[in-house]
This record gives C-alpha cells, structure tokens and sequence, in this order.
C-alpha cells in the first residue's frame, strides 16, 4: 500500500508517474473513497488554474522593481546616517564631559599634592567624577535629562513610524 500525498497525486495529473506506481495508485484508488475525491478535487483546481490566462508584465517591469529597490535602499542609508550622526553628537556630548571632570580633577590635584602616585590619582579622578555626576543629579538637572530623552524617544518613534508608512505606501504601489 503507497502513501498518497498531494506530490504523488499531483504527479498522477501531471503525467508524470512510472507504470508502476501508476498502477498502484490506480489500485489504491478504487479501494479509498477520500483519496479518490481528493484526486478530483485536485484535478478540478488542475482544470481551473489551466483556464487562467497568465499575466502579462511591461517589458521595464525589473527597471521599476530595481529603480524602487534602489531608492529605498536610498532612505535606508540615510536613515542609517540619520542614527550614527546623532550617535556620535552624543558620543561627543559624553566624551567632553568626561574630558572636563578629568581636567578638573587634575587641576584640583596639582594645588593640592605634587608628589602623589598615579594610583591616587585615579582613585581621586574617579571620586571627583562620582561626586560631580552626584552633583549633577539634582531635582532639576533630573527633570531636564528626563525632558530630553522623552523627546528624543518621542522623535525616534515619530521617525520609525514614518519610516513603516513610507514602507507600506512603497509595497502596496509594487503590489
């Protein structure tokens, strides 16, 4: 007894099955009831999808799929600028902040002690930091750090959802 799956019966349409197997698929039909009707209803949609007429495309079809492929690949990578320009603005932000309380802490040093090791210094750079960003994180200066990450939030999520409509409008035109 064979197996029948829609691969075998679609073979069977098709002609494309060896005698043998033909034969007992033919043998295996008379005796099953469901797979003989699902042998029909298979050659019913056969017989539907041959009466379709195929599309026809315009002969600049790939030129207009390439040339929409390319402009979005285009706002892609000015996206991608958009995200690594503003990264770095605040890389720069952070990295001249640290510069500042590094100085700072040095320039404290130097009246103070000219004969301590680099160790102590960096234990003092790095208790000077940690009391300048607890210095730094006052009610306010909370409030206004907080204010300008929920903008930044909100512009992100703006721009992403822009990006999603821009894409939706793209594929339903391709469509």
């Amino acid at each position: 007894m064979i197996e029948l799956s829609d691969e075998i019966l679609n073979n069977y349409i098709d002609g494309e099955l060896d005698p043998y197997k033909l034969s007992e698929l033919r043998e295996h039909l008379k005796n099953s009831e469901s797979d003989s009707l699902r042998l029909a209803m298979l050659q019913k949609v056969h017989r539907e999808l041959g009466k379709l007429e195929p599309l026809e495309v315009s002969n600049n079809f790939t030129c207009i799929v390439m040339s929409k492929l390319q402009k979005k690949s285009k706002v892609f990578r000015m996206d991608r600028f958009f995200i690594f320009s503003i990264s770095i603005v605040f890389l720069i932000i952070l990295l001249a902040i640290i510069c500042f309380l590094f100085l700072m802490s040095f320039s404290q040093q130097s009246d103070t002690a000219q004969n301590v090791r680099v160790i102590n210094n960096y234990l003092i750079f790095i208790t000077n930091v940690s009391s300048s960003l607890k210095g730094l994180m006052t009610q306010k200066n909370i409030s206004i750090i907080g204010s300008i990450l929920s903008f930044s939030i909100i512009i992100a999520g703006y721009l992403f959802l822009e990006n999603q409509r821009h894409a939706k409008r793209n594929l339903s035109k391709i469509l």
